[in-house]
Parts: C-alpha cells; structure tokens; sequence
C-alpha cells in the first residue's frame, strides 16, 4: 500500500490581469518542483488570473484569458502524472465562480468550487463570485466549458464543492478554497468523512496582526478534527497591490501536528515541501470509534460526494526524505515547552495517586534506588500526600542495598527521603539474593540474567510484603522502552 508521499506548495509572484505571464510562471515551477518529486502540487487560489483583479473578473477577456491559459497548463502536463491544483474563474450559466482545477496528465479530473464567499470586513468577493451552494449542475462537458485541448475526445467534468479524487496508489483528495476553512462546517469535513486523507486548500489570505497564528491554527485544527492530512497554498506579495498584503503563507498539517510552514513573506517564486506518512492517518482513523459515528450521522450528506478516480494514475512515491522523525517524539525541542509538558506530566502523576490514596487511605510505599525513576515516584508520592493534606511521614520509602549498589547512590536516597520529611528505611537485601541464588544452584560470580532479575525480584518481594505490612500501596513507574518490549519492573 502507497503510504508515504510528498506534497508541494507553490508560490508564483503573479502580475494580477496578466494571465499569460501567470501561466508562464505555472509552468516554470512545476518544472521546478518536479525535480522535488511530490505527487500533488497545489497553487494558490485564483492564481491563473491573480486574486486581485476585482472588477476586471467582469471583463470577459480576463475570462477567456483563464480558459487559454488552463488549457496552456493542461497541454504542458500531459506527459506528468503528478496530480496539479491551480485557481482560476470559471463561468458556468451565466455565473461566475472561484475555481480550483484538478489535473494530472493533461486530463482535467474536476473543477471544485469555492463555496463560502466573504462578503465581510476587508472582502467583498460576492460582487465577483457565486457559491458553489448556487450551482445548477454538477457536470459540464470538456467542449462546453471552452478549453481548448488535444484530447481525442470528449467527457464530463465534474464541478461543485463534493468531489472526491481517487488519484490511485490509494490516495484520495479533497479540495476546499480559502474562506472554506473558516466556516464552522466546511467542505472538508465532508470529503475528509468521505474517504479523502488529504485536504488541499488553495487560498488568497491576507495579513492582518496575528491572523498569521490563527491561520496556522486554523490549519493545525482541521486536521486535527478530520484526522488528515491538510496542505494550505496562499498567495504571495505579488498580489499586493491595493489595500490588501498577502504573505504567500504555505502550511502543511499532519493529523494535529504541524510539519512545515515558511516564516517569510513570500516576494518571489517559492516552493514548500513536506512528506508524510498516510499510514498513520490511516490507523488514527482505523482506531477512532467517534470518526466512524460521525460518518454514520451524516451517511446521507456523503452519499452526496462525487468521486473521480484515475485509473491509470502512477503517482511519484516519495522516498521520506523530508519525512520529520523525531529521535524524542514525546519531547518538546522548545526549552519553555518542555518544562510545561514535564509540569503537565507530574500533575497528572500527582492526581491520579491522589484519587487512589483518597478511596484507600493508604500510605505510599517507594523503593528508593537513587536513580531517576524511583526519585520521580517518590517526589509524585511526597506530592500526593501535600495535596491530601496528609502528613509527610505517611511517605514510606525503602532503600534496598545489594551487589551493586554505590555509596553515592545510597547516600543521594537518604538525603532525598530526609528533604521530604520522612525517615527511609533500609534493608539490606544482600543476604536473601545471595541464599536464593544458592537455592538455585547458580554461582555467585556468573553475572547474567538471573543475577540481575534476582536482585529486582527480590526489592519487589519486600516492597509488597512491607506494604501489606503497614496498610501501604506500592508506587513505582515503568518506562516506554520496558512498555514497548512488553514489560515492566
């Protein structure tokens, strides 16, 4: 199954109302980022064109400009099999609607419309566009849309905001413009019930102060909530050209988790590129029961999506070369982050142990090594019982000495059971190892793995008896390594 893949954002500095210049520089980056080897290469909305034409969007030569220069794009793809997105007008009935047209080998699979118009604050599309929810067809034919093209003959093209496309290798996309993702219900979240792992949003976003972190959010939680893949394409400074600044803001989302974005206004061609692994989209999905209710709640408004598959489709396979691994998944790079995470993990530690000690009245019992480990249990345990109001001798922490314990070790365990207000009690555990391993009949100095278990087998039978013994219960940890081998001490 194709899992991993790569994705492209491509930022062209457009000259608004210049469609042959535009298309020129389409062109120019997709040969550009063909040498980057991703399966799908968005640009942004309206990119044909540029977003900033306004009235000229009434002038039909601006109209039959953007037909030219789809069909210089179709006729320069042909021999490609990457799955491409660009924006551009399309008049449909007398209407004219924001566009993004889907293409891979010369073939245009489908046209999905923009279907939220702002009409609020800064934007005033709806004197330009319809939406998508005005459509009264959801098929046009190759001829009667009026691209030119060599194909040998000719087909439906499906339009609308509903559509699906199976580009093969398994991958399914959605498509969405812009003000979509800004609704409380968008498109995406319909296409993404219905199969689709990756969103694509083509945009002309403008900056206002602190829309930049919003946007990212935005994106971060799209993806979070549709448990997808969502790669958002907006326009660059070029499109700058009045009372709007737009940024080229490139965003590539991972199921929550933000993979790449660019920190910069965008003034010249730019490219962002991210892989990702499917596989885990999919197992997020596989594993989550409220995705699966959800499809159910709206089995109907899915029956709705129309899917395009390419049947011959063989899309670049990615080699994870941008592919982000983290050696330290669970912890955060960021200095300021990771003492939150840390400060997050102790508490939820501390209230968990505070509810059990609550409904048992138990005291905490610890075995103390000096290591990281048992020092973490013991300062959760001293904690529990300060959010208890319980007094701090209730700590019963046991230090075990053997075979292999260090005078530094001991010592650090007594000073640290000493600075949280209790008295450690010691064991000397030596003697019992020792006569257990005779009783086995294994030498002394043969150090392997019944030596090393029998020590800590030994620590856990007096931690539990000692427990048993002063109403207690044993806290200890086990860590990931232990976990993921399948055990824990």
């Amino acid at each position: 199954m194709f899992e991993f893949y790569r994705v492209a954002a491509c930022v062209p500095k457009v000259k608004p109302g210049d469609v042959d210049y535009n298309v020129n520089k389409i062109i120019e980056q997709l040969s550009e980022a063909y040498e980057l080897g991703p399966a799908i290469i968005a640009f942004p909305e309206l990119s044909v064109t540029g977003y900033s034409c306004q009235d000229l969007f009434f002038q039909q030569p601006l109209i039959d400009a953007a037909k030219k220069g789809i069909s210089a794009i179709l006729a320069a793809t042909y021999d490609r099999s990457e799955a491409i997105i660009v924006g551009a007008p399309v008049s449909l009935n007398n209407r004219l609607y924001n566009g993004a047209f889907v293409m891979t080998k010369g073939k245009l699979l489908g046209i999905s419309i923009k279907t939220f118009i702002p009409e609020h604050n800064e934007f005033y599309e709806k004197r330009w566009f319809s939406s998508a929810a005005d459509l009264d067809i959801n098929q046009i034919s190759f001829s009667d849309l009026g691209i030119d093209s060599d194909q040998e003959y000719d087909y439906e093209i499906p339009v609308g905001n509903n559509i699906i496309y199976d580009l093969g290798n398994d991958i399914k996309i959605g498509v969405e413009i812009c003000e979509d993702l800004w609704t409380p219900i968008s498109p995406s979240s319909f296409l993404a019930l219905g199969g689709a792992e990756l969103i694509v949003n083509i945009s002309a976003s403008n900056e206002t102060i602190a829309k930049r972190e919003y946007r990212k959010q935005l994106v971060k939680q799209q993806s979070a909530s549709l448990l997808c893949d969502y790669l958002y394409v907006s326009a660059g400074s070029s499109e700058s050209t009045q009372d709007l600044i737009f940024s080229g803001h490139s965003i590539f989302a991972e199921n929550g988790a933000l993979i790449n974005e660019n920190h910069h206004f965008i003034d010249k061609d730019y490219i962002l590129i991210a892989d990702t692994d499917l596989g885990k989209i999919r197992h997020e999905r596989i594993t989550s029961s409220t995705f699966a209710d959800t499809r159910a709640m709206f089995r109907d408004r899915i029956s709705d999506l129309v899917s395009v598959k390419v049947s011959d489709a063989v899309l670049p396979e990615s080699d994870g070369e941008y592919l982000i691994v983290s050696k330290k998944p669970f912890i955060p790079s960021s200095k300021l982050k990771r003492v939150k995470r840390c400060n997050e993990i102790f508490d939820m530690q501390v209230g968990g142990l505070v509810k059990r000690l609550e409904i048992t009245g138990a005291k905490p019992v610890v075995g103390v090594s000096g290591g990281m480990d048992s020092t973490l249990t013991l300062l959760v345990a001293a904690k529990a019982l300060k959010s208890l109001g319980r007094d701090p001798k209730d700590l019963v922490a046991i230090t075990m000495p053997a075979f292999g314990t260090s005078d530094r070790t001991f010592n650090n365990s007594l000073e640290l059971i000493k600075a949280l207000g209790t008295e450690p009690v010691i064991i000397d555990i030596k003697d019992a190892c020792i006569q257990h391993l005779k009783d086995l009949n294994h030498p002394l100095d043969q150090k392997d793995i019944t030596y090393e278990n029998t020590q800590a087998r030994e620590r856990t039978q007096v931690l539990m008896d000692y427990a048993n013994k002063v109403n207690g219960l044993v806290v200890g940890t086990g860590d990931l390594s232990e976990l993921a081998l399948g055990w824990c001490t």
